[in-house]
């Protein structure tokens, strides 16, 4: 599926607590991967991606006490490609839950899309989010773009409820080739 967004195009390819969460290394001829033992998946990597989770969560945080509210979705793993989010080649994967019982009073396209605006920071998205099903588990996969200063970011983002939680992977990029590689690490999510 190919969606248009500004000046960008964009190819979107379909084919828990911290304490129970880890990202391994793995034998040389694999990838590094993170595994949640909680939510029962795991994920291998993106190839040149840093470790921003407790940043991450540090930010969430700040910003949750700054708005008053005691609404936040948990970071699991937050990871970018290089300092400068305005490089050509920048992107980042992040991996976010928030408890689907938070959302009681809506149905699960609903929450899922819910979730899916907040985890790129945004209170709606447009459209009607694609339905796919990846490895046995059903997800709503928007894509989208998004003004960050004075670059223009895509982005894709893949929701489900899992195990009680909505749970996302938000891939977002400063062009179409890199946020096509890194949503393409999709086909690597194994549940168990």
């Amino acid at each position: 599926m190919v969606v248009k967004y500004g000046f960008l195009w964009f190819a979107l390819l379909t084919g828990g607590g911290s304490t129970a969460a880890q990202i391994r290394a793995t034998p040389p001829s694999s990838k590094p991967e993170y595994s949640n033992v909680s939510l029962a998946f795991r994920y291998a990597l993106p190839d040149g991606m840093r470790d921003q989770t407790e940043r991450s969560k540090l930010e969430i945080q700040e910003q949750t006490k700054a708005s008053g509210t005691t609404e936040a979705a948990s970071v699991l793993l937050s990871m970018s490609s290089e300092p400068d989010r305005d490089a050509t080649d920048w992107g980042s994967v992040t991996i976010e839950t928030y408890p689907r019982e938070e959302f009681g009073n809506l149905d699960e396209i609903s929450a899922e899309t819910k979730m899916s605006a907040w985890v790129v920071g945004a209170s709606s998205l447009p459209g009607k989010p694609r339905s796919v099903v990846l490895a046995g588990q059903n997800f709503v996969v928007f894509v989208a773009g998004k003004q960050d200063g004075s670059t223009r970011k895509g982005a894709v983002i893949w929701t489900t409820i899992r195990k009680g939680k909505l749970l996302s992977f938000a891939f977002v990029a400063n062009s179409p080739e890199q946020l096509k590689r890194l949503t393409e690490s999709m086909k690597s999510v194994q549940f168990f």
